[in-house]
């Protein structure tokens, strides 16, 4: 899809005509128009058959992106490009598991079967692991969450990037999604904050290598984001309704990360590679208890043999 639509009021994904009558659909409204800014560019969207992946899924399509859906529930997938081809947008859904290496590379070639080459790689799929005590992970799921956050993580750069390098005429932007748990970490989410630190290390490290091909890579960080998994982890931590963390005195959103996103893959982001944006409501500074922390149960240990 290219050239820009003007966006109808909030929540209506239809217009009307210069008449009053029905005009073609147009793309959904959000709180903030960036129509436009992605126009012509094919971006490939891991994670986004729910949560913050689907948000940043739709406002990259909004933004006049063609989206390639990339899930492992492909019920999901289909409902998040369906949602965008609803709004007039350009989108197929991709059912793939990223930790396995050969529907890494299916869900490449699907995607570029049916859009074109990618020009946007948004990395989002995500592990969360079991939620328990160091002291309890196994090498299982240890790996699961390695091969799932990191590896795949990686390994999708180093593809998307080769083609990348071949279009050195057009800009290839890759965004990695991290979290604040790299710098403020819960417990019993050791795995999960371990492969996210990894992620950092490697967006700067492509950032440096991948820089003078002309490709730009960045890590976006949320915290205090009211997605779905947020509020499991809080119903779980015995706190279902806790109160917001952040210094702004709410709960973030997926499109409000959903915006960093479509930033940082448009031309108005052209001179920054090798960041780390947190958009956590400034969360990494507040003093207030974290909701989603459970200090109360006990605490395993093992005996010293003293």
């Amino acid at each position: 899809m290219t050239g820009t639509i003007q966006t109808p009021g909030a929540g209506d994904a239809t217009g009307a005509g210069a008449g009053g009558g029905p005009s073609a659909p147009r793309r959904q409204a959000s709180k903030f128009d960036m129509s436009g800014w992605l126009d012509g560019r094919v971006a490939f969207v891991t994670g986004a058959g729910s949560g913050i992946g689907a948000d940043i899924a739709r406002r990259m399509a909004h933004a006049g992106a063609a989206v390639a859906v990339v899930d492992r529930n492909g019920d999901a997938a289909a409902a998040t490009a369906a949602s965008i081809e609803a709004g007039g947008g350009r989108s197929c859904a991709v059912v793939a598991d990223l930790s396995v290496a050969s529907e890494r590379r299916f869900a490449l070639d699907e995607a570029v079967s049916k859009l074109g080459n990618v020009d946007v790689l948004v990395n989002n799929a995500a592990d969360h692991g079991t939620r328990h005590d160091f002291l309890e992970v196994d090498d299982e799921e240890w790996d699961r969450v390695l091969a799932t956050n990191l590896t795949a993580t990686a390994m999708l750069c180093q593809a998307v990037a080769a083609s990348m390098a071949q279009r050195r005429n057009e800009s290839g932007v890759i965004i990695n999604l991290a979290a604040i748990q790299v710098s403020l970490p819960l417990p019993t989410y050791v795995s999960y904050a371990a492969t996210k630190g990894g992620i950092v290390s490697l967006t700067k490290a492509l950032a440096v290598e991948l820089g003078p091909l002309g490709i730009r890579v960045n890590a976006v960080a949320p915290g205090a984001v009211a997605s779905g998994s947020t509020r499991v982890a809080m119903a779980t931590a015995g706190n279902p309704d806790g109160a917001s963390p952040t210094l702004l005195g709410r709960m973030g959103t997926g499109d409000d990360v959903a915006s960093v996103c479509v930033f940082l893959a448009s031309q108005a982001a052209s001179f920054v590679t090798g960041a780390v944006v947190v958009v956590d409501g400034g969360r990494s500074l507040s003093r207030q208890a974290d909701p989603l922390s459970d200090l109360s149960r006990p605490r395993p240990h093992r005996s010293s043999g003293g």
